[in-house]
Parts: structure tokens; sequence; C-alpha cells
């Protein structure tokens, strides 16, 4: 999903451009439903432990927009 703008990727899994600029940023955590969504459109590079600072990519503390959403 490298170089997807966040409005093409919030049509995606149903949210607004600017709620995935929210995502990315770190200002706001996706609900339960929107999380699966980004898992299976990022092919499970973006998980929900991602998001709640648990697992393997908790601790190198690499932004979501640097990982896969940008």
């Amino acid at each position: 999903m490298t170089g997807t703008s966040n409005a093409a990727f919030g049509e995606k899994v149903g949210k607004s451009g600017e709620a995935i600029r929210r995502y990315r940023a770190g200002e706001r955590e996706p609900d339960n439903d929107t999380m699966a969504k980004i898992f299976v459109e990022t092919a499970g590079l973006v998980t929900p432990n991602d998001w709640v600072g648990v697992g393997p990519r908790a601790a190198e503390q690499q932004p979501i927009s640097e990982q896969v959403i940008s």
C-alpha cells in the first residue's frame, strides 16, 4: 500500500482520508472493525498490535505511516 493516498486507502477501509491521516499520525486509534479491514488491505503488514503498542514492531517504535500506509 506504499504510495497510496489517505483518501484512496480510506475508501478501501470505509473511512475518510482525514481519519486515515489521524490514524497514521497516532492522533487516533481505529475501532476493531477498521483495524481488521486495515489488516486485510495491508496483507497483514499492519496488525492490531501495531495500534496498541505490543508485539515485535512496538519495540522498534516505527510509526504506522512509515510501515505501510504511506
